[in-house]
């Protein structure tokens, strides 16, 4: 992996040569999750290292251009899905988003499925925005295998509690998430509520002392406020001792207008991880 090259293509394709989009469909929870995988330009030698995107609420903020700048460095980009959104089968709920993770992971790392994408399953990623930050970080903590975890501006359902935004938390739902397959935005809500321990961050984060972790907040963030969200998970970490790195980006909540800064930031700690 080349973090230099995020930004750099060929100058042309070559026959045989040329990275490929691919769709997917992989089964989680009984129902098929929809999305593709990007191969990096054959000339790049593999095996390669492999980055699982999680995308957030409702995912109208897409990170393709991260995912294509990643898969120009050189690695495998797997973007799913998650159960009830664009297209995948099955309602959307918060407790179905590890288990969808858990489930897209454990396929890449599968050795069929490495030798037919040559991954590198010593070097498969986590990276996520918003709620998918909090979806990498708790799929993470059940994933041993996964060489790091890359959690973007992410919102944690139990500070969202803890700090009374539960109104905010329902108004995204009710209105971001009309795109969404649910019952209806209260099931949707109360899915939030009845599981808002298991769903938090710090639950269980001694899980990730071990990994190599990476956090980076939107400095004007009032969506996910960095200082309720995710610097608390930062300062546990760093009291476990634990090889995490925290950036900070001067943007709002989508990093739109530091998409290319946040773009170096993820792919040079994914190459100094590697090593």
């Amino acid at each position: 992996m080349k973090s230099e090259n995020a930004f750099i293509e060929y100058e042309a394709d070559e026959p045989g040569s040329s990275p490929e989009v691919l769709e997917l469909n992989i089964i989680s929870g009984g129902c098929r999750l929809y999305g593709y995988l990007l191969t990096p330009d054959k000339r790049i030698r593999g095996p390669y290292p492999a980055v699982i995107m999680s995308h957030g609420f409702p995912g109208y903020t897409t990170n393709n251009d991260i995912e294509l700048a990643l898969m120009r460095t050189g690695c495998v980009v797997i973007h799913m899905n998650h159960r009830g959104a664009w297209g995948s089968e099955g309602n959307y709920l918060f407790t179905n988003l590890k288990d969808d993770l858990i489930a897209i992971a454990k396929w890449a790392h599968n050795p069929a499925i490495a030798e037919q994408y040559d991954i590198d399953t010593d070097n498969i990623f986590l990276a996520g925005h918003s709620m998918g930050g909090q979806t990498v970080l708790n799929a993470a903590k059940e994933l041993p295998f996964i060489k790091g975890v890359a959690a973007l501006a992410a919102y944690d359902i139990g500070a969202a509690f803890r700090y009374s935004m539960e109104k905010d938390l329902f108004l995204m739902i009710e209105t971001e998430g009309q795109c969404l397959k649910m019952n209806s935005a209260g099931d949707v809500y109360e899915n939030a509520l009845n599981n808002r321990f298991e769903l938090a961050i710090l639950n269980d984060a001694e899980k990730l002392a071990d990994h190599n972790v990476l956090l980076v907040e939107a400095k004007f963030d009032t969506v996910a406020p960095p200082d309720k969200m995710l610097r608390p998970l930062y300062d546990k970490l760093k009291s476990l001792n634990s090889p995490v790195t925290y950036e900070s980006v001067s943007s709002g909540h989508s990093f739109a207008g530091q998409r290319m800064e946040l773009t170096k930031i993820l792919s040079v700690w994914m190459e100094k991880t590697i090593g």
